[in-house]
């Protein structure tokens, strides 16, 4: 079975998970991992043979980030990762086939702790467009906006992976 984890990152630490989440799959299959404006410039729709979507998105202002805050995020800390499209974006276009399997993550500063989530909102999405998700939302922690992940948090991100792949 293949994979495709899509992901938005500001400074690095949402790329990291995605990486690892792709590598795991990857002993169960094919696995490609993608930054969402890279997908979004393929077109809406996603390859046909991908049987597992992942997707992942770091929260800003409770929810999945805006052209307006990637924008400050530019502002504040230099270049993004992710700086022409994000995952709100990229699922208001994204073509979904009926049954595609599904799960979605976020990062979220550890303390304080905020309300909101990005992987829910996604969870919701896809959800609408008819996607059958294999598990709830999973949230990762880091430390501040650009100050990375919080320790063991790649090792969760990896032990994650394998119950996506348990349940295919």
């Amino acid at each position: 079975m293949t994979s495709l984890v899509v992901y938005e990152s500001m400074f690095g630490a949402t790329k990291a998970l995605a990486e690892e989440i792709a590598q795991a799959l990857g002993d169960d299959g094919p696995a490609r991992v993608v930054e969402v404006g890279a997908l979004a410039a393929e077109g809406p729709t996603l390859p046909d043979d991908v049987d597992l979507l992942v997707v992942g998105a770091p929260v800003h202002a409770f929810g999945m980030s805006r052209a307006s805050t990637r924008s400050d995020a530019a502002k504040e800390k230099g270049t993004v990762i992710s700086a022409t499209i994000g995952v709100r974006e990229w699922l208001a276009l994204l073509v979904v086939r009926p049954g595609l399997r599904f799960a979605a993550f976020d990062t979220k500063v550890l303390t304080p702790r905020l309300p909101g989530s990005a992987a829910k909102a996604i969870d919701k999405h896809l959800r609408a467009c008819g996607a059958d998700r294999v598990c709830p939302p999973r949230t990762f922690s880091v430390h501040g906006k650009a100050d990375g992940l919080v320790d063991g948090e790649l090792d969760a991100a990896r032990a994650w992976a394998g119950t996506l792949t348990a349940t295919r």
